[in-house]
């Protein structure tokens, strides 16, 4: 047992020195963002572990990409190369992608976890806040201290809040500054509202202010500002369900018609004779010969495919922002809006291909 502590001691060493090669600057935005989603883990280590998951799995990435045939195509698609690559700079283009698109994918997945649960807890303090600054202010007025009164005001009901404010309030018991200990609360939750109530708290701390009139004022403004976001969001009910409409039934189904269609005008195309058609005695000048579509089916369908991907992250993204007022909180709806948005596709792309091809053949 001894031993398993000295090597996991040893693997977070290890962890906290790679995680030092970003600037400290860096390093405290990760802090803070990890301690707004209740992650209590030193960043450095963090970091360091992060970037060693994502080396292995690129590494894992790049013997899968070589042994893959259709990769030496994919990468002159995108790269626009005409021509065969060096064995060499293959290898290394093929490391660079690999490594490139697992630290991105991996990346953007640890941010959206983060972020909604960041999202999560700010949405936790916020509806409590107004009912836990009134008790506060009750037991202020009382006569207790405010670090008592915090205490006491950390009824079970409010869930989350009450475990993080006991957490703080033990500090302020054993001899730390209760500015520090409120710093501390600040830390772990994401929220402007309680960020504001902590800095008039502070304030009114150093200056003598009256803390109990000030904690009643702004519990007061916090209910004023949920009030009026249930109210927004109740009045954008309509443009929320257009917005969802237009991105998982709308958008998917146009994309799919247009690449059935762009498939049926390029194999009518196909039966005209590569010499034209007679125009007979009609003058040249009043006969335009119609041509093939630019694009190929194939290019439209992979073009598609992306663009209701991104369609979907990014309505998902607007949704919470006109629901809750923050683009994160819209995050989560993005995989039910993906697989919708694709269902659609594909459904209306396989009617649209059984119809096309019983008309044509």
């Amino acid at each position: 047992m001894h031993s398993r502590g000295i090597t996991m001691s040893a693997l977070m060493g290890f962890y906290e020195t790679i995680g030092r090669l970003l600037s400290r600057k860096q390093v405290r935005d990760i802090e803070k963002s990890l301690a707004g989603a209740g992650i209590m883990i030193a960043p450095e280590s963090f970091i360091g572990f992060f970037l060693v998951i994502c080396t292995l799995i690129s590494a894992l990435a790049f013997f899968v990409m070589l042994s893959d045939s259709t990769v030496p195509r994919f990468l002159y698609a995108v790269f626009g190369l005409g021509f065969v690559l060096p064995e060499f700079a293959y290898v290394l283009l093929t490391l660079i992608i690999a490594f490139a698109a697992v630290f991105i994918s991996f990346g953007l997945l640890i941010w959206v976890w983060v972020a909604l649960q960041s999202e999560a807890r700010k949405t936790a303090v916020e509806t409590v806040l107004p009912d836990f600054l009134s008790l506060m202010a009750g037991n202020v007025r009382s006569g207790m201290t405010t670090d008592q009164a915090m205490w006491y005001a950390a009824k079970p009901e409010f869930g989350l809040f009450s475990i993080e404010v006991k957490k703080v309030v033990k500090n302020a018991f054993s001899g730390e500054p209760i500015e520090k200990s409120l710093d501390r609360l600040d830390m772990r939750f994401n929220s402007r509202v309680l960020h504001r109530t902590i800095l008039l708290m502070k304030q009114a701390l150093a200056t003598g202010g009256e803390v109990a009139e000030i904690l009643e004022e702004t519990a007061e403004d916090a209910r004023e500002i949920r009030i009026h976001k249930q109210d927004i969001a109740a009045t954008l009910i309509v443009y929320i369900i257009f917005l969802v409409f237009a991105a998982t039934i709308g958008a998917p189904f146009l994309f799919s018609v247009a690449t059935n269609l762009i498939g049926v005008l390029a194999m009518a195309f196909s039966y005209i004779p590569s010499g034209g058609v007679d125009t007979g005695s009609m003058p040249v000048s009043f006969f335009v010969m119609p041509r093939a579509p630019a694009i190929s089916m194939s290019e439209f369908y992979w073009f598609s495919i992306a663009l209701v991907f991104i369609t979907s992250a990014m309505s998902s993204m607007l949704l919470g922002v006109v629901q809750g007022g923050s683009k994160t909180q819209g995050l989560k709806y993005f995989p039910f809006m993906l697989i919708v948005s694709y269902v659609i596709y594909f459904i209306v792309g396989s009617f649209l291909s059984s119809m096309f091809s019983s008309m044509l053949f």
